[in-house]
């Protein structure tokens, strides 16, 4: 109780930062009229240090050369970068016009109108070549109640990673996913070739809720209804998937300290032989194992997530899917040019880029590009993938959602709770939160 009266006064301190602030940025934006405000030929981005900042480099270069824009990149790592994203914007700062972030912080954001409506953007056809920019060649775009806030620079999925030399054949469902398992566990079979069945990431902030969502959500349970905050954490189905996580962690297909793994973890597990299965992971791995000497690399495949399979055999797979976005900061005095790099860089041409930099570009057309077949097989099965893949709720108070999901999951996972229980405790405190957050219980 006390950790939640706790959780309760961060949430209500973050909620009057974010009203001030508000207040103050409606003031200082117009966010209606983008033609209204000047346009310098200099933008800042704020981005993470990493694969993310390396690439846009080389969109920024492309760009400049093309419309004589200036592009000056601020990078933060990424141990302080989600903090220092959160001050800056609700304070209103003007050190930067673009920002990266993922798709889960647009809520909280947009809510407070920290970041800029890009309708008015994409809908000005003085600023944007709408037939040449095809908004419906994104896998996805990403809006806060009905209005686009943000545009992906690179998606990301999961997939199921097996060692063909041992399993010809990758399981179609969770349950032959488990018999595997135990099969290539040493704690069921002491001549298994690999210690364990089976791992996956599972440690926090966030890793822990994203991979258990591909599981969850093939059983037909969810976290809560988006539209209505409707708690879903107790239902049946949800239950049914957190006694699967349960019934891998007893028979010890799984490393018993899972809680520890994290994606190089894994990664590393399955090039050294330690596994023999990993899922849900992540599709970035896929590039990172086959640029990688070790011989064992070509025996290691990937295939869709399993699913559930239901009386007429049909398979209900359901993978996670996540997006790197650019934002407009509401505060910027360049959000003309800002658009002009955003669009870019997120569009056909940025994306190529992108690609051709080892990321992974949200557009389709992109993904299927005969030119990528023989260097990235893996596009084609994320765009299978994003066929069905689902992204979790659009939510003000994510975090504090996804910190009583992991702590949940890290009951059921150390056997410390059961399922039931540790999801109905969840549910609960859920509830509640929802309560504060939108003045209703449900």
């Amino acid at each position: 109780m006390l950790h939640f009266n706790r959780l309760m006064l961060v949430s209500f301190v973050l909620l009057l930062v974010w009203a001030l602030s508000s207040l103050l940025l409606l003031d200082r934006v117009t966010v209606d009229s983008p033609k209204a405000v000047a346009s310098p030929k200099k933008i800042k981005v704020l981005i993470r240090t990493g694969t993310e900042s390396t690439a846009m480099r080389q969109i920024s270069q492309t760009f400049e050369a093309d419309t004589g824009i200036q592009v000056e990149f601020i990078e933060l790592g990424r141990d302080v970068y989600f903090t220092s994203v959160g001050t800056q914007l609700l304070a209103g700062t003007e050190s930067f016009d673009i920002v990266s972030i993922p798709n889960t912080s647009i809520a909280q954001f947009a809510a407070v109108r920290a970041i800029l409506p890009l309708d008015s953007f994409m809908n000005d056809k003085e600023l944007t070549d709408i037939q040449s920019f095809d908004v419906s060649d994104f896998l996805a775009t990403y809006k806060y109640q009905d209005t686009t806030y943000a545009l992906p620079t690179d998606i990301s999925t999961h997939f199921l990673y097996y060692r063909s030399d041992l399993i010809p054949n990758p399981p179609e469902t969770w349950d032959e996913l488990f018999q595997l398992a135990k099969a290539y566990s040493r704690s069921q079979n002491p001549t298994s070739p690999t210690r364990w069945g089976l791992a996956m990431p599972a440690v926090v902030p966030e890793e822990r809720s994203k991979i258990f969502a591909s599981l969850l959500w093939s059983y037909g349970g969810d976290v809560l209804n988006e539209e209505d905050g409707n708690v879903l954490l107790d239902r049946e189905e949800s239950i049914q998937a957190g006694k699967y996580i349960e019934q891998l962690v007893q028979e010890k297909v799984v490393p018993q300290d899972l809680l520890s793994w994290d994606f190089t973890r894994t990664r590393d597990a399955l090039i050294a032989g330690e596994i023999a299965m990993a899922a849900p992971y992540w599709n970035a791995a896929y590039p990172m194992i086959k640029q990688n000497s070790d011989p064992n690399k070509d025996a290691i495949k990937i295939a869709l997530i399993p699913g559930t399979k239901d009386q007429l055999g049909h398979i209900k797979r359901v993978p996670f899917q996540h997006g790197w976005t650019l934002a407009i900061n509401a505060s910027s005095r360049n959000s003309v040019d800002a658009w002009k790099f955003l669009q870019y860089a997120t569009g056909k041409r940025g994306g190529m880029i992108y690609a051709q930099q080892g990321g992974v570009p949200a557009r389709r057309s992109i993904l299927a590009d005969p030119s990528f077949e023989e260097t990235r097989p893996d596009f084609a099965l994320i765009l299978k993938s994003m066929e069905m893949a689902k992204i979790e709720p659009s939510i003000s108070y994510y975090p504090a959602m996804v910190e009583i999901e992991e702590r949940a999951l890290a009951k059921i996972i150390t056997s410390f709770a059961k399922p039931e229980i540790s999801f109905k405790d969840a549910a609960n405190e859920l509830r509640q939160l929802s309560m504060k957050m939108n003045g209703n219980l449900k």
